[in-house]
């Protein structure tokens, strides 16, 4: 591959990230350097301001080949509310055009919801790659939730949008400006089948190409400091269950609480994260001393969890996508326990990396098998692994990425 000048554009990006779409640009646009790439970065600080008060703490170190344009209005959240409705980068645009006018052999898309909208598609000259971070060209809410109490499966979207608080309309989406601005893109980047499908049965017609996310191996976790850590240690909570991700009501944490009571042995539910649903949750445990709530970990202490657990759960109600946890875990070989909604049953099952369950019934019957089969414990492990090593390493990501270039140079 002959060394390309590559420009990113994603609303976030570390420090100023609020979720693993924003780590995932970062791990790829370090790689992508350090083989040698000009890589250049545009974020949104407004839209960061709007979700966050402060930057996340810790040191993202950017290699010498790359260079992060974090760019702002000067009118604050006014900027990406005004691209939120109107699917234009209307008070950012000409700072955006400026950088790409510099010239790009690839510029790749990820989530430009509130930084360009769908009309950023237009902007530049290059081979244009768009991944598909969320369901946001098909769902004006990202997540295919309904009501926020259930999975989508006919349509609603302004009753949705106004039960969600999502306002005010994004006229855009009542216009032909995306199916406009996609003719530009030439592949959509799905990390799941599932995602390919269900953005072909809602009218997306383009081409889509499968590269899996990947996450860093073990070895290289240390990537990502962060200052003042002090992450218990695992090992004292020995043997335990985990739960890494955002405490929200679409992550299905109340239900894994719900079957964790159930279950005949009392190993330990670790839960690593925070959200809105924090205190319900906690409620809900009523102070059982073996479900141990941790809050945020550092990114660097995670593999040392992912180690000494049982089982990841992920108890997703919504349609993931694909969450970066479970990719991580299964690069320690830790077996998977979810629903399988949306990619992770093609992830998990597809690799036979874990255990897909229906109800809560069989999320108990699921959490007693782990703990009392080690050998069927053993084996998922050894597929967790050797799944990982197959597609979701950064040299698998690579070589798929580099060959869906190449198809366009």
């Amino acid at each position: 591959m002959k060394k390309l000048r590559i420009c990113m554009i994603n609303t976030f990006y570390p420090p100023y990230h609020t979720g693993g779409c924003g780590i995932h640009v970062y791990q790829l646009s370090n790689l992508l350097a350090q083989q040698g790439h000009e890589v250049e970065v545009i974020h949104c600080l407004d839209s960061y301001f709007v979700k966050r008060r402060t930057k996340r703490t810790g040191n993202y170190e950017t290699h010498a080949n790359l260079k992060v344009h974090g760019i702002k209005s000067g009118l604050g959240r006014l900027s990406p509310a005004i691209t939120y409705v109107t699917g234009y980068p209307v008070l950012v645009g000409k700072k955006i055009r400026r950088i790409l006018a510099k010239g790009f052999d690839v510029i790749h898309y990820h989530n430009i919801s509130l930084l360009g909208g769908p009309a950023v598609l237009g902007f530049g000259d290059a081979i244009k790659l768009f991944t598909l971070t969320t369901y946001w060209l098909i769902c004006p809410t990202h997540f295919l939730w309904k009501f926020n109490r259930e999975i989508c499966q006919q349509k609603e979207c302004l009753k949705c949008m106004i039960s969600c608080g999502k306002l005010p309309v994004q006229f855009w989406r009542y216009l032909n400006l995306r199916d406009k601005m996609l003719k530009n893109v030439d592949s959509l980047i799905v990390q799941t089948m599932f995602v390919k499908r269900r953005h072909i049965e809602e009218g997306i017609k383009a081409r889509f190409d499968w590269i899996p996310v990947f996450a860093l191996p073990p070895y290289q976790e240390n990537t990502i400091v962060e200052e003042e850590s002090t992450a218990p240690n695992p090992k004292n909570f020995t043997p335990y269950f985990l739960y890494v991700g955002r405490l929200e009501f679409n992550k299905g944490v109340h239900v894994l609480i719900e079957a964790y009571t159930k279950k005949r042995r009392k190993s330990k539910l670790l839960i690593v994260g925070d959200g809105p649903y924090s205190q319900a949750l906690r409620l809900q445990a009523r102070g059982d001393p073996n479900i141990v709530f941790l809050g945020q970990i550092p990114p660097e202490k995670l593999g040392l969890f992912y180690r000494n657990a049982l089982a990841l759960v992920i108890p997703s109600l919504w349609p993931e996508i694909i969450t970066l946890v479970v990719i991580e875990a299964m690069s320690h070989g830790l077996p998977v326990i979810t629903t399988g909604n949306g990619g992770l049953m093609e992830v998990v099952d597809g690799n036979k990396a874990g255990i897909i369950y229906g109800d809560v019934d069989e999320l108990v019957d699921a959490l007693d098998l782990i703990e009392d089969d080690p050998d069927l414990r053993n084996n998922l492990a050894a597929n967790a692994l050797n799944a990982y090593q197959k597609y979701y390493t950064p040299e698998a990501h690579l070589q798929r990425y580099y060959g869906l270039i190449e198809e366009f140079l």
